[in-house]
């Protein structure tokens, strides 16, 4: 089976120097040209389904991007994105270190980061994250074998988790693109066959 893991385009959060996360920010009307421009590598891909965050970012690109094909959408409520921002996700970057400095200056919270295994007050752990890429993820495929392809529309937070956990990929992940994807095959293992628009920290 064909799987195509792919990142939404622009959301208003990132207009509004806002936090992500669970906050279900609607896609920008950048991000439905990019989506739009999408759309015919997308058709190229010959999917039989789509799985998709149910946040509006996602969830309205899957909708665009399946424009033309009118193949079946599922809601997969799991693929939401991760909440690395905890009690501030949704909220102005700058009204945030205002309102939560007391937090943030704590040593156990700065700098807090997926790749250093911690979290700031509120958010998801890196672990329970990892736990639920991992069981969605294995759910997706096992109720997806009769098809020859798939696509999953999510987040850059599950993206950089599936690539830990599930492709045991130790490299960490520094920037996700818009409508950056991941073609892999599935035959019992997952075999990446082209990774576009992802960058990795350099290791030396």
């Amino acid at each position: 089976m064909k799987v195509y893991l792919i990142r939404h385009g622009e959301s208003q959060d990132d207009l509004l120097n806002c936090y992500g996360g669970p906050a279900d920010w609607d896609i920008t009307k950048t991000g439905i040209m990019q989506a739009e421009n999408f759309r015919k590598t997308f058709e190229q891909f010959g999917v039989d389904k789509i799985y998709s965050s149910p946040q509006k970012r996602a969830f309205k690109v899957a909708q665009i991007l399946n424009k033309n094909l009118n193949k079946p959408i599922e809601s997969v409520f799991e693929l939401h994105e991760a909440a690395p921002h905890g009690y501030m996700s949704g909220c102005d970057k700058n009204l945030a270190k205002e309102l939560f400095g007391y937090l943030l200056d704590k040593p156990e919270y700065k700098n807090a980061s997926y790749y250093k295994r911690t979290c700031l007050p509120g958010a998801e752990s890196p672990d329970d994250l990892d736990k639920r890429v991992k069981d969605v993820f294995s759910s997706i495929i096992d109720i997806s074998k009769i098809f020859n392809t798939i696509a999953i529309v999510t987040h850059g937070g599950i993206i950089t988790s599936f690539f830990n956990v599930v492709l045991h990929d130790k490299r960490h992940i520094i920037d996700i693109e818009n409508f950056a994807y991941v073609e892999f095959d599935y035959n019992g293992k997952f075999k990446v066959d082209n990774i576009v628009g992802i960058k990795f920290e350099n290791v030396a």
